[in-house]
């Protein structure tokens, strides 16, 4: 009884979690609050004993909303408590950021990076000058002025780039400044920024960057914590720990930082931050916070066309060919009734040899009849044969078991040239992979992406069968919906499962069409009835054009600014037959002005989504997201919105 009771809490705990995080002030909050932890580890960042204007540098990036309020009162309980003395310049400065953002805030987008690189110099030098004034110009103070503005027009220019432009070496910056600002914390004499420090340029060690990263983190620490020579320390450890096995990278990298802390007469403390730090390495996700890729493998276009042409013999090979020959089955069936029933009668040498040509032509007459119904009825014999033969019930038994026989293998032939023409065509799309061309020059992005998503599930269920995806291959962006067959954790499966085939195609090079068809070819091969419908934009985001493909899913909405268009049609999901007339609905659209693509599950959709579409006068697809699944009530199904929309932006 106390276990589904806690069973129970659980589930309507997580229920009332899900349905509160999707809500636009719930990530809001969230966001702020983060930005709030940023700006106060980034206040505790002292160089040469001058605190630092980072957390100005973060607001000002972050521009007019509650996270940039967030980052400056964070910044300001950071200076409060760590140089309670000296918080009060910093302070002002970044209230005069808020004032501005708050006048011109509202006309700036993601790419006026230089209104905030000069806002943010500009009143800390107006403030730290009327600081400079009251210290009469002392040598010692303008040298720690200059390096204030230096770091405010900077650091505002590496976090504006980390954040918005999403460059690796910046982004590696910032969390070199959040490691540096960490060594203010000193809970049992070990400062948390040194074991942090640590942590990151272990992490960093599979990647072509790991020698910057850990020089960052070395004078990061070396400039706030100063334990002697951490940058060479950390430099020599990344130039050891360069071994494919990730357990023995970290061993060899500790050997070095010990070797490296013993020959520089480094503070000891540094190698037990690195045996702390070490563990904690392994959690790292380094790829996805910097975006940085691995080494790229050598050239192998030599073997990459041969695999192209033997992946090309092998569609000819099994492409089907039909040829015009006669059918041999109608004689067939019955030659072998014959054999059963005709056989052991006596009127076998008058039927089968004296009027052998009597007997074959009223089995043709008969035949048309019979192959076309697929059984044999007493009224398709000629009255001829029926008078001539003795035995007309056995032999029209034995032609009818024939002809079930001749049902099955027809089935089964069929099955197996469809099975044929799947994998010719899978092996036609490898191919085309294979053989594509690379190294292609990749133009600058005119448009960002905004994706809105919302999902609900079922009632009586604690796991939605929809899944949804977004990901960037070049310049190309994709956003994948699907629906599971049923509702709850299977269906959930079978469509999150049709999201990771597709996403493995499209990164691998496959066009979204073929990938779409290699899809519908192993739900056919795998023959199990599972299947998940499939909505797929493939949007360029340097012309704002996109490509939606619909396979067995409820209509999408184009919403443009004054109406609503209903895109697709109803027709059978994926893993139904093949050919032509088995392929996905395709439509070209354009996203360049501000266009809302809405694509919706089956229980999503409906007349009260399409209502709440033509009503909606915003243009935040997480609001439209959010509207669309609530406007409904008593759904029996699953619930899910995603919606598109491309924001312009500047090149860099």
């Amino acid at each position: 009884m106390k276990a589904n009771l806690r069973v129970q809490t659980r589930q309507a705990l997580r229920q009332r979690l899900l349905r509160w995080s999707g809500k636009p002030w719930v990530e809001q909050m969230l966001r702020s609050i983060a930005a709030m932890a940023v700006g106060f580890v980034l206040a505790g960042f002292r160089a040469a004993d001058t605190i630092l204007p980072l957390p100005i540098c973060l607001a000002a990036v972050l521009g007019l909303n509650a996270s940039s309020f967030g980052a400056y009162v964070g910044g300001c309980l950071g200076y409060l408590i760590f140089y309670p003395f000296q918080a009060v310049e910093p302070m002002a400065a970044g209230l005069l950021v808020q004032a501005a953002l708050c006048i011109f805030g509202d006309q700036l987008t993601d790419d006026d990076r230089w209104f905030c690189v000069g806002s943010a110099m500009a009143f800390v030098a107006l403030v730290g000058f009327l600081f400079l004034l009251e210290q009469r110009f002392a040598a010692k103070m303008l040298w720690r002025y200059m390096l204030r503005v230096t770091v405010a027009g900077a650091g505002t220019l590496c976090f504006h780039m980390a954040l918005h432009r999403e460059q690796p070496f910046c982004k590696l910056i910032l969390l070199a400044c959040l490691c540096a600002g960490l060594c203010a914390i000193v809970p049992v004499g070990l400062p948390l920024g040194a074991v942090a420090a640590c942590a990151l340029s272990a992490a960093c060690l599979h990647m072509p960057m790991a020698l910057t990263a850990a020089a960052l983190c070395g004078l990061a620490l070396d400039l706030t914590w100063a334990p002697g020579c951490a940058t060479a320390v950390l430099m020599l450890g990344a130039l050891v720990g360069c071994c494919e096995r990730r357990l023995l990278r970290l061993f060899f990298w500790l050997c070095a930082v010990l070797t490296g802390v013993l020959l520089t007469n480094t503070d000891p403390l540094l190698l037990a931050a690195a045996i702390f730090a070490a563990p904690c390495a392994l959690l790292i996700p380094t790829t996805r916070l910097l975006g940085a890729q691995l080494p790229a493998v050598h050239d192998r276009d030599t073997r990459l066309g041969a695999a192209s042409g033997l992946l090309r013999q092998l569609e000819q090979y099994l492409t089907p060919t039909r040829r015009d020959r006669p059918d041999p089955e109608t004689a067939t069936v019955f030659d072998r009734a014959a054999e059963r029933v005709c056989r052991v009668c006596g009127g076998w040498d008058r039927c089968w040899n004296e009027q052998a040509c009597s007997t074959v032509e009223d089995l043709e007459y008969a035949a048309p009849a019979m192959m076309t119904r697929g059984r044999a009825l007493r009224s398709d014999l000629p009255p001829a044969f029926l008078e001539r033969c003795c035995h007309v019930d056995g032999f029209l038994t034995a032609v009818n078991r024939e002809l079930d026989d001749l049902g099955c293998r027809r089935q089964c032939r069929s099955r197996i040239e469809e099975s044929r023409k799947i994998l010719a065509e899978q092996y036609a799309v490898l191919a085309d992979a294979f053989s594509r061309e690379s190294g292609e020059t990749e133009r600058p992005c005119r448009y960002r992406p905004e994706v809105g998503f919302r999902c609900e599930e079922a009632p009586e269920q604690t796991v939605s069968g929809d899944r949804g995806a977004t990901f960037r291959v070049g310049e190309k962006f994709y956003l994948i919906l699907c629906d599971g067959m049923g509702t709850g954790s299977d269906a959930g499966s079978e469509a999150g499962d049709a999201i990771r085939l597709l996403r493995t195609l499209l990164q691998a090079g496959v066009t979204a069409e073929n990938a779409m068809m290699m899809l519908n070819g192993i739900y056919i091969l795998r023959d199990d009835g599972g299947f998940a419908t499939v909505d797929l934009v493939r949007t360029d985001l340097v012309t704002g054009e996109a490509l939606l493909l619909k396979w067995g899913a409820a209509p999408s909405y184009l919403k443009r600014k004054n109406s609503v268009e209903k895109l697709g049609t109803a027709s059978p999901p994926p893993g139904v037959g093949v050919g032509e007339e088995y392929r996905p609905e395709e439509m070209k659209l354009s996203l360049a002005r501000g266009e809302l693509l809405v694509l919706l599950s089956d229980g999503a959709a409906g007349d009260a989504a399409e209502r709440f579409l033509r009503q909606y006068g915003g243009s935040s697809p997480k609001e439209l997201a959010f509207g669309v699944i609530h406007c409904q009530t008593n759904a029996e199904d699953d619930r899910s919105a995603a919606v598109l929309a491309l924001r312009p932006r500047r090149p860099v």
